[in-house]
């Protein structure tokens, strides 16, 4: 090679160099970190928000949602370990717990349920629901307990009164509500704030006949997580620093068009969400669950018969240390 044509290559080289730096390390040595979840929803805000806002990179993790379409599947694939966290309701997470699954809650997700009982545009009130198609998230599911106290308070038998019929997310559920295949359903926010702007009747929030319950759950591979205690509290930190995030009035707007770009919703349903979440006090500033809490999701799951064998203690479900060494 000619001097000359070495010095240009040589030359180009160390442009290239400076033009085309090599990745951060941080991105490099990120931990992977599998999480299933039913679906994008006002369920799993906070880790919508520390995903889109560089929250869980921060902690070092490579964050991977994966929809799973049924809260009884993420705890499925978590307790087989083909994911390493899930979240899930707080009651089916009991129920799978108490049948033995190698599971353990660790972080409150939402700690209030903002669903709401909508019905076709011809239902005016509960009690019209008579004779007619209702559909819940399945026979175990929180939104079923709802609807079986929202039922009986209005004097209506849950299951001898109504077609009972069941979809696991709450946007198949709002589908079939919208195209006419039911005429009643639970929904969650953003979905149950467009049928409502549609037309739809809205027969009013349901968590307040089942009394104060906590909605959603993160929960974890036992055997996991007892080896990967630092992942597991970079999520916890990234995950809460999302809450604190989204619940100051001055990033209102902005969450709001992340929950909306992310579930597919409009931005003024996902306002109206926010609202309403701020409202209720949907979310946890340090992600804890009480024992008390879990303590009545665990007894009326008993006496409903869907947790069967000895009452365990709260620490059989929920292991409070992974928040508080989080904390640390």
């Amino acid at each position: 090679m000619a001097p000359t044509t070495a010095l240009l290559a040589a030359a180009t080289a160390v442009i290239l160099s400076v033009a085309l730096p090599p990745a951060p390390a941080a991105a490099q040595s990120r931990t992977p970190l599998s999480a299933v979840a039913i679906g994008v929803s006002v369920s799993i805000w906070p880790a919508i928000v520390a995903d889109r806002k560089g929250m869980f990179a921060a902690e070092g993790l490579d964050f991977d949602l994966i929809s799973s379409g049924s809260s009884a599947r993420s705890l499925q694939q978590v307790a087989a370990g083909s994911a390493e966290i899930g979240s899930s309701s707080m009651v089916d997470s009991i129920r799978a717990i108490g049948g033995g699954a190698n599971v353990k809650i660790f972080l409150n997700s939402l700690a209030v349920g903002t669903h709401s009982l909508v019905a076709a545009k011809t239902i005016k009130s509960v009690p019209d629901l008579k004779g007619k198609r209702v559909m819940t998230g399945g026979q175990g599911d929180i939104t079923n307990l709802w609807w079986y106290a929202m039922a009986r308070h209005f004097k209506l038998d849950p299951v001898r009164d109504v077609e009972l019929l069941f979809s696991g997310s709450s946007a198949a559920r709002t589908a079939a509500l919208l195209s006419g295949a039911i005429d009643a359903s639970v929904l969650s926010t953003p979905q149950s704030f467009k049928a409502i702007d549609d037309g739809f009747t809205d027969l009013g929030p349901v968590a307040p006949y089942l009394g104060e319950f906590p909605m959603m759950i993160w929960h974890v591979n036992a055997n996991w997580a007892r080896s990967h205690e630092k992942v597991l509290a970079g999520f916890i930190r990234a995950h809460n620093s999302a809450v604190r995030y989204l619940s100051n009035p001055a990033n209102r707007r902005e969450v709001a068009e992340i929950l909306a770009k992310a579930s597919g919703s409009s931005v003024e349903d996902a306002l109206k969400t926010w609202d309403l979440c701020m409202q209720i006090g949907a979310f946890v500033a340090d992600g804890a669950i009480t024992d008390a809490a879990v303590l009545r999701v665990r007894d009326t799951l008993i006496r409903s018969g869907d947790l069967n064998g000895p009452a365990m203690p709260p620490q059989a479900y929920y292991d409070r240390h992974f928040v508080d060494g989080a904390a640390r």
